[in-house]
């Protein structure tokens, strides 16, 4: 009779657990688009206070029904941003009228740091009206 070893379950399951921790997208909160001639930009910004490495970065504008979406930022391989210094992508004008929209980060993107030293952002900007979001840490929600 083979006896289960205890130790390796256990590191298996939380190896899991963290691995499962680390894979929720990032996102911004809310914003309603309401006409077809707006665009929604995504911004990451460094803040750490040193120079980060991003690969495999891809950061998408969302519906909430989850229907549609605009890829906006995709970096496959490894990129260095400066401190300070940020990635902005937006979506086509018009291409998520109507809807209840947010800036996601892919949950395979790889940041050498983590999000509480980032700033994620999504803006609207009708040319009248201006609405900023900002996304909380994966972690602190």
């Amino acid at each position: 009779m083979i006896k289960p070893n205890w130790k390796i379950a256990t590191c298996i399951l939380l190896g899991f657990a963290s691995y499962a921790g680390a894979a929720l997208p990032w996102r911004t909160p809310q914003i309603k688009n309401t006409t077809n001639s707006e665009t929604v930009s995504c911004d990451l910004l460094n803040v750490s206070g040193h120079n980060i490495t991003v690969s495999n970065l891809i950061i998408r504008v969302q519906t909430l029904e989850g229907d549609a979406s605009s890829e906006v930022v995709n970096i496959p391989g490894p990129q260095t941003i400066a401190d300070g210094r940020g990635i902005r992508g937006s979506s086509p004008a018009g291409a998520l009228a109507f809807r209840t929209v947010y800036c996601e980060l892919d949950a395979g993107s790889v940041i050498s740091v983590k999000e509480a030293n980032l700033h994620f952002t999504s803006t609207l900007d009708d040319g009248t009206n201006k609405v900023v979001t900002t996304a909380t840490p994966v972690g602190g929600q």
